[in-house]
């Protein structure tokens, strides 16, 4: 059985961080894309997939619209998913590890 979808969110005046876990889907993706409009306009925003263990096509889409608003706004945008993993060989397959700023892992993206 899957882990259920969830986000956490860690908000300072600097960066604003969402910890996500399970599986991003079309079923799933409405939570993140919820979870990124809370965020308080801190100049760095960190999305943790690190536990996420399936990221689709419509996870890849709240990706990209994420990156664009962090551009439109001024912010910064860090996508954290370890290399080899399935949230970076989705980025990857759907040529993205050239749009979005990648980390290796929290400490590197904060």
């Amino acid at each position: 059985m899957s882990t259920p979808f969830a986000v956490s969110a860690e908000q300072t005046s600097e960066r604003t961080v969402l910890h996500a876990r399970g599986e991003i889907d079309t079923s799933t993706a409405a939570i993140l894309t919820d979870a990124l409009a809370r965020d308080s306009g801190a100049p760095v925003v960190v999305i943790d997939l690190t536990e996420v263990t399936f990221l689709a096509s419509a996870g890849l889409a709240v990706l990209v619209a994420a990156n664009q608003r962090t551009r439109t706004t001024g912010q910064r945008l860090i996508t954290v998913s370890p290399p080899g993993s399935a949230v970076r060989r989705a980025i990857a397959a759907a040529s993205l590890d050239h749009v979005l700023a990648l980390a290796e892992d929290r400490t590197t993206a904060v």
